[in-house]
């Protein structure tokens, strides 16, 4: 069944929210709407749609009756990537970060302009690093953000270019802490013959974006310190997100010195390349295995977040490791154009 925007739900949450709403009208019982939609994962928008669905009047005035029948043919993007936002949204967000969807065989491409840095970056990488051996010095790492209170299934969300978080997106509450901890937060580093284990931390973000303090006293500190430390030979790679010291600043920051300090090697993936990260691809299994299991709270939700992670095994790593340079030589072939790994 899906929303009236479009989006698919499941029948046990539309029966929860609507449910609940219902006994709280019947005993006169004070309560948010949003604090009922946040708490079962669904956002402002979306919650109102299903608590106001058999209203015709309030579908033709606030949906402009798109999406009121069922929706037929191909599946909108967002349904697609089960992601709790409006088409507008999502197109507003994709459009610019420079992601486009063809209308008639939904393959994805990116702009002009970001084609160009891709290819530009992917050859140089290419000339520097062509062969297999060079990469297995690489630690790929990438956090990554489970939500909490969700039935059958999970949402990875990324960094921009990669992730959405629906709820924050549309929602207008205040953000406080708690509200931020609804989600939980990871962070991991794969390579050959490597795997660290998959480590949470706490931000006071909503979105769980990761801030300068974050990363230093949270990870690189307790650690990526201690590889350093135990003489470990390898190369940091990381997104070129503003957490990481990266962005379009180039002003000196606490990261960047505790990288100097340190004498960690780094760098940083293409902006807006999923393709070139391999991390990316071992978040597949465990989110696969969470979406077998419901999870209602913080514990459910690191118990499988953790015994999902254990099933990436380091085989599958070593093989997405030493794809890079063909996952190089495909985006100079396709012209800086997304690829399929």
């Amino acid at each position: 069944m899906s929303d009236l925007t479009g989006h698919a739900f499941d029948t046990p949450r539309k029966a929860r929210i609507k449910g609940a709403a219902d006994f709280m009208n019947h005993k006169g019982l004070p309560y948010f709407h949003t604090e009922l939609f946040c708490f079962n994962g669904v956002s402002k928008t979306r919650g109102w749609a299903i608590l106001s669905q058999d209203n015709e009047l309030f579908d033709r005035q606030h949906h402009n009756n798109e999406g009121v029948s069922k929706q037929r043919g191909r599946p909108s993007l967002a349904e697609e990537l089960d992601l709790d936002v409006s088409g507008q949204t999502l197109r507003i967000h994709m459009g610019s970060m420079h992601y486009h969807k063809c209308i008639a065989c939904s393959k994805g491409w990116v702009s002009g302009n970001l084609a160009s840095k891709r290819k530009d970056w992917a050859k140089v990488m290419l000339e520097r690093y062509p062969e297999c051996s060079q990469w297995r010095r690489v630690r790929f790492s990438d956090e990554v953000h489970w939500s909490v209170g969700l039935e059958g299934k999970v949402r990875i969300i990324r960094k921009p270019g990669e992730r959405y978080c629906a709820d924050c997106i549309q929602h207008t509450l205040n953000r406080d802490d708690e509200k931020a901890n609804q989600r939980q937060h990871s962070w991991a580093a794969v390579g050959y013959d490597f795997k660290s284990d998959l480590n949470f931390h706490t931000t006071k973000s909503c979105n769980g974006k990761m801030s300068l303090q974050v990363y230093r006293d949270q990870i690189l500190e307790p650690i990526v310190k201690p590889w350093l430390q135990r003489g470990d030979d390898f190369v940091l790679e990381e997104d070129n997100d503003s957490g990481h010291g990266g962005g379009a600043t180039k002003k000196r920051n606490i990261v960047k010195i505790w990288k100097e300090q340190n004498k960690l090697e780094h760098y940083f993936n293409c902006a807006q390349s999923p393709d070139l990260a391999p991390i990316e691809n071992c978040w597949r299994p465990p989110k696969q295995f969470m979406s077998r299991f419901p999870h209602w709270d913080e514990f459910e939700t690191r118990e499988l977040a953790l015994e999902g992670w254990q099933k990436v095994s380091q085989h599958f790593i070593n093989e997405q490791v030493d794809s890079m340079p063909r996952r190089l030589q495909d985006v100079v072939d396709l012209d800086g154009q997304m690829t399929g790994w």
